[in-house]
């Protein structure tokens, strides 16, 4: 009997559930279910378990029985207490939820810096142990904040609904910052440096290892033999789904956008936590990874769509008008530049309190010159990160997923602008791709596109220009805390 597998990728707008057939997907997706108050924002488990379900139980049941294997991919970050008799406790924050700032706030430098020789990862509000410690000082649900505790991640979680078993994953666990980079091991030295010593974590196991068989009704949907996995984190996925390999760079796109490579060694170097960076395990177990997060992708293009009254059609037209432009020089008069620190500024200078700035307006701009500007100012965005955090001479190709992979505007400017070859992958689902990579070993074809640098000698002056009024403001702006 041919086996069937099925992919659970938990985004942060939407959770995409696929059964693949001869590799053959069919996918199904909901909301991701959230719930916010004000600036703060929680995932609501205990519906997304129940929509995982409804959402599995509508596929055929013939296919769903030849199911041996499924395969969750997740965000991390985020996840759940459990207390003594494995009841959630307390909120699940979302990862980009900065109340722990409070916390943060609180470590020495000192502290930060042999926690970051520890993980090889920043303090930042947005990881796993910041969030416990915040719950255990600040959420009035838990009354008993000295009591033990289990920590479980949003796949980890998913896997104990399903098996029953408590287990995590390697590219899940560092990014909790509390395993130790250099061991693999959770390390104690940082639950007490954050005052979290009553916290337990769960085994960790290999991307693909089975972690348990489906208990109870459930169970009866699958095949007998049905194992669950954890395929790993989001991005790590991806990169395994792109098949990235040590002289590529993943440019993965969404809500936010990521760059991370693949290496053989960590770097804990003083230099490396000043620019934040964060290092990570890969989903081979053999090498490790950089990662560097921006705040800004899809996020702000959808700001500009609510401000405009724009829907996604008209959004396309207005590209397909400023891509005209920038291929006949007549945008190259407009000096708009979009720094989008909507939500807070990324790497190598990450503060949550950073504001977006629109810099260039006249009584003329235009709509399409906004929209030009804002994904000149994304794309600068990332050249200072990459220039910064990478040895970009290292790299010979930029490998693109998510949606940024289907706007050759995007992708044109990220070429030009990074003097790098830059390779779209067009695929509604590169995470989940990776999870069914991760799961059976088989690798699926991918349509890919490729953008080269320009040789056009006037747009790499206008470039040149734009780029260099993108640092002189982005400078005085950090330097100010702005």
């Amino acid at each position: 009997m041919t086996s069937n597998c099925l992919t659970i990728d938990v985004g942060t707008t939407n959770t995409k559930i696929t059964l693949w057939c001869n590799g053959i997907p069919e996918i199904k997706q909901f909301v991701t279910p959230k719930k916010t108050v004000a600036t703060q924002t929680n995932f609501e488990l205990s519906y997304l378990w129940d929509e995982v379900i409804r959402t599995i139980s509508s596929f055929d049941p013939i296919s769903l029985k030849k199911v041996t294997r499924i395969a969750i991919a997740s965000f991390g970050e985020s996840g759940i207490l459990l207390n003594e008799k494995n009841n959630p406790v307390g909120q699940c924050i979302s990862w980009f939820d900065d109340r722990a700032q409070i916390i943060v706030d609180q470590i020495t430098e000192e502290k930060k810096s042999r926690i970051y020789q520890l993980t090889g990862l920043p303090v930042n509000a947005h990881y796993s142990a910041l969030k416990i410690a915040w719950l255990l000082k600040y959420d009035k649900t838990i009354t008993m904040p000295l009591a033990k505790y289990k920590w479980l991640c949003v796949p980890d979680y998913l896997v104990y609904r399903f098996t029953g078993n408590l287990a995590t994953e390697y590219t899940i666990a560092s990014r909790t910052l509390c395993l130790d980079i250099k061991t693999g091991k959770w390390s104690k030295e940082v639950q007490q440096l954050l005052g979290i010593s009553n916290i337990s974590f769960p085994e960790i196991y290999s991307a693909g290892c089975n972690l348990g068989h489906i208990q109870g009704k459930l169970g009866k949907l699958f095949a007998q033999e049905c194992q669950v996995i954890i395929a790993g984190h989001d991005h790590m996925c991806g990169a395994a789904g792109v098949g990235l390999d040590e002289t590529e760079l993943l440019d993965s796109t969404g809500t936010t956008e990521a760059m991370m490579t693949i290496v053989e060694h960590f770097d804990i170097s003083s230099e490396a936590q000043k620019n934040a960076l964060a290092n990570g395990i890969y989903v081979d177990d053999q090498h490790y990874t950089r990662f560097t997060a921006m705040p800004a992708a899809g996020s702000t293009i959808a700001w500009l769509m609510n401000l405009c009254r724009i829907n996604e059609n008209k959004l396309i037209e207005l590209m397909n008008e400023a891509q005209k432009g920038y291929d006949d020089h007549s945008l190259f008069n407009s000096r708009v530049l979009v720094m989008p620190h909507f939500n807070g500024s990324g790497a190598p200078n990450k503060m949550s309190s950073s504001k977006g700035i629109i810099y260039g307006l006249t009584s003329q701009t235009t709509v399409v010159e906004l929209i030009f500007g804002l994904f000149l100012g994304l794309t600068c965005e990332f050249k200072i990160a990459y220039t910064t955090l990478f040895n970009s001479e290292r790299y010979h190709l930029i490998k693109v997923i998510g949606p940024a992979a289907k706007d050759p505007l995007w992708l044109e400017l990220k070429a030009d602008i990074l003097q790098a070859n830059v390779i779209s992958i067009d695929t509604e689902q590169a995470v989940s791709e990776g999870a069914y990579t991760i799961a059976t070993g088989r690798h699926l074809k991918k349509k890919v596109r490729k953008y080269v640098p320009t040789v056009d000698v006037h747009k790499k002056r206008y470039l040149k220009q734009m780029l260099e009024t993108y640092k002189v403001i982005y400078q005085n702006k950090i330097s100010k805390n702005l």
